[in-house]
């Protein structure tokens, strides 16, 4: 799990930086900023059309194309990770119980774990939702039907930011309890 998880993180950071890169490089030869966000939680149709309009040059248009197709291959990356790193730190929680012979010390944790790892593919479902319609409405000139859109987009970040921090923090408890067993054994 380990491996995977720092091969899934390589990833995503490699992508995230070639998207960084690919962001600069454009605003840097245009003059243009460019704000995922602002496509991402646009916050009314209205606001939407107006950032697809602003965004509908030939040069502009297929910059945020192309980042869209980036950001395939960052989720691709980001979500699996979290998930991997979920479902590690509820391995690593596992075998420390049977050390202590408590096995449901940690009952909520490893409910916990083991729900935000599943919610990881809602996650990257959602972001390929999201994308999906980015891309049609901004072919397309217009937003169509934002029925869901800012709410899929704000349970994707609630959903990934909360497995990296539960996981993060559930393989902290376990250092610690494991350094606790090593001193009282020593």
């Amino acid at each position: 799990m380990k491996q995977l998880f720092f091969t899934l993180l390589f990833l995503t950071l490699c992508t995230f930086f070639l998207m960084r890169i690919h962001q600069s490089n454009f605003e840097a030869e245009n003059g243009y900023k460019f704000n995922v966000m602002a496509f991402e939680l646009p916050g009314s149709e209205e606001n939407m059309n107006v950032l697809i309009k602003d965004w509908s040059e030939p040069e502009k248009k297929e910059f945020v194309l192309e980042q869209l197709r980036y950001d395939y291959f960052f989720m691709s990356a980001l979500f699996p990770c979290i998930l991997v790193l979920c479902i590690w730190a509820l391995l690593k929680i596992i075998r420390l119980e049977k050390k202590t012979g408590k096995s449901r010390q940690f009952l909520f944790l490893k409910r916990m774990l083991l729900i935000l790892a599943l919610l990881q593919i809602f996650a990257l479902a959602f972001d390929v939702s999201e994308n999906l319609r980015l891309s049609a409405w901004i072919e397309q000139g217009y937003a169509g039907n934002m029925l869901m859109f800012e709410t899929l987009v704000v349970l994707k970040f609630v959903f990934g930011i909360t497995g990296f921090l539960v996981g993060f923090a559930a393989l902290g408890v376990v250092y610690t309890k494991r350094k606790r067993l090593k001193s009282r054994k020593g």
